[in-house]
């Protein structure tokens, strides 16, 4: 990759965690018996894993743990850190950009049970398992909701022009 795209990538990947970081920690709604929230952070991941492929890792890594520090939640942040990156990163490698398929629906099913699991154990290791199993259910709602958004934004990233969606995937 030459330096004008590596450079463009990069300017990509902090608007992209920036982007997240503000879906994630400002457009939420609260889910009081789990102390915590659902937001549309996911999408932002999605939409960047589209866009720069399993580079969507540092994004996604960097803009959710921001948003964990900047909504409150800093004992969360170093988790996410790696969650989110991991699903950025997985989002990015497997998912195709230009259609729908099963494949796509698959990939978005796996990456959320993986933030379902991975945040039920982080909730172990932090509060119990007590707190774990009360609060999978909002982490189910918030990987379904990710889900119902991924079947409808990567169709319409197939409106995006080919020379922005997959122009740093690699």
């Amino acid at each position: 990759m030459n330096r004008n795209a590596t450079t463009l990538r990069l300017a990509y990947g902090g608007l992209f965690a920036a982007m997240i970081a503000l879906l994630t920690a400002y457009v939420r709604l609260p889910v009081v018996m789990l102390k915590g929230y659902a937001h549309l952070g996911d999408l932002g991941i999605l939409l960047s894993s589209l866009v720069l492929g399993p580079f969507a890792a540092l994004p996604a890594a960097v803009g959710s743990g921001l948003a964990d520090l900047l909504a409150g939640y800093p004992v969360y942040a170093p988790f996410t850190l790696v969650i989110k990156g991991l699903m950025g990163y997985a989002l990015g490698k497997w998912i195709v950009t230009r259609r729908f398929s099963v494949r796509n629906l698959l990939v978005l099913v796996l990456t959320a049970a993986f933030m379902v699991g991975a945040y039920f154990l982080t909730d172990t290791l932090l509060y119990g398992a007590e707190a774990a199993v009360a609060s999978f259910v909002g982490n189910c709602v918030q990987g379904g909701a990710m889900v119902a958004g991924g079947l409808v934004l990567i169709p319409l990233c197939c409106a995006l022009p080919k020379a922005m969606l997959g122009r740093f995937r690699g």
